[in-house]
């Protein structure tokens, strides 16, 4: 079996076990060899009211040796964040204010959260979103968080290079970026601008294929949820992680494949297209 480097930290996407029951999410994550796990918070709202409690869900993971490491994500950091691509459900599913979003990231021992910058492409100006962003490390960093930022080219922050800008800006010590490898292609971001990066400002790494340039006819929006697993598709994912690899950015490692295909899949298929998908590249093989 592949075997992924022991220095690495290797997370499983809330995207990938969105379908499987919470112990199942943990056996996934345990069986592709991940020792953490990220969760969206209206997950863990339902799960709570499930029957499961946090405490619960902390001994539980505990029991597989995996790590509620994430919170993802968090979009209701600014005053203008409601979208205008997005449905009602989306909305409603996202809008968990800042105080409940830190209360549930202290209770599960979380590290790191992510950012989602909803708000139109011109909502804010550059300045604008360098106060917002410094102004909610400031308050995750009284809960012990790293606060990463996750360019979403259908959003307000929708390239890799306008992300490190407002965290460069803000240089708050736990600010950093999620790099996610669709919002990478999908945003025209170069590798140039990952070589002129600080990898230890990248605190997470998504990987997912596709196909690029985009078809003829498919949004930015219907792409986002419809993804391949690396090494599928043609996708410079090769080049991406090398680019990664020479600046210490590969942190917090995990392939994202949101697809309504893996609702079909069992925890132990995740699994095992997880660590498949990743072995096509050296740079997170242990005998690299």
């Amino acid at each position: 079996m592949t075997q992924l480097r022991q220095d690495l930290t290797f997370i499983m996407p809330f995207s990938n076990v969105l379908h499987l029951p919470f112990a199942q999410k943990l056996k996934a994550t345990q069986l592709a060899g991940f020792g953490a796990l990220a969760l969206q918070p209206q997950e863990v709202q339902r799960i709570n009211a499930g029957g499961l409690s946090i405490a619960d869900m902390k001994s539980m993971a505990a029991d597989h040796g995996v790590t509620i490491a994430r919170l993802d994500p968090l979009c209701t950091w600014n005053p203008n964040w409601h979208p205008n691509n997005m449905d009602s459900a989306f909305i409603a599913d996202h809008s968990m204010t800042t105080e409940a979003f830190f209360a549930m990231s202290q209770a599960l021992g979380c590290g790191h959260m992510s950012l989602n910058a909803t708000y139109v492409a011109d909502a804010y100006s550059l300045e604008q979103q360098v106060e917002h962003y410094a102004a909610i490390c400031r308050l995750a960093a009284e809960f012990g968080l790293v606060c990463d930022l996750e360019p979403i080219p259908m959003w307000g922050v929708q390239t890799l290079e306008q992300g490190w800008d407002i965290v460069r800006q803000a240089d708050a010590p736990n600010g950093g970026l999620v790099f996610d490898t669709l919002h990478f292609v999908r945003g025209n971001s170069t590798l140039e601008a990952i070589e002129a990066m600080a990898g230890d400002k990248i605190h997470c790494v998504q990987i997912c294929d596709g196909i690029h340039p985009l078809e003829q006819g498919v949004t930015l929006e219907a792409d986002c949820f419809n993804r391949m697993w690396p090494g599928t598709g043609n996708f410079p994912l090769a080049d991406i992680v090398t680019a990664l690899e020479k600046i210490n950015g590969l942190n917090q490692v995990g392939p994202e494949v949101f697809s309504l295909a893996n609702q079909q899949l069992s925890a132990e298929q995740v699994a095992r297209a997880c660590r498949e998908s990743l072995a096509h590249y050296p740079e997170l093989l242990s005998n690299h």
